[in-house]
């Protein structure tokens, strides 16, 4: 419920976020806001599978971590971003979300 709550919060301080999720690294929904249960799971398996591959490719190229994932959409973006938990933040922005605002989630992330 602490979870919920915080992405609640995150979704209100953050233009442009429709909807977010809180993912285990085992690609299960800990916690979501603004979309559907079989929306979260799909999320949730992508999110899992892309992070870790983005990760694996990371530290084989630049031993270093992977910073976020963006998926461009028509109407909207997809951003995957590690948190300080080791979960992975999953959010939809709507289009004519700022660039700038990527930078942002992913500090936000880190708090979580």
């Amino acid at each position: 419920m602490e979870a919920e709550k915080a992405l609640q919060a995150l979704v209100g301080r953050l233009p442009g976020i429709g909807a977010a999720a809180l993912i285990s690294r085992e690609g299960v929904p800990l916690a979501t806001v603004g979309m559907e249960e079989d929306m979260a799971d799909t999320l949730a398996a992508l999110a899992s599978g892309m992070c870790a591959l983005a990760n694996r490719l990371s530290n084989n190229l630049a031993n270093s971590a992977v910073r976020h994932l963006r998926v461009d959409l028509d109407s909207q973006d997809l951003v995957f971003a590690p948190t300080g938990s080791g979960a992975v933040l999953a959010v939809l922005r709507r289009d004519g979300a700022s660039e700038a605002g990527i930078d942002r989630l992913r500090e936000e992330a880190q708090r979580l």
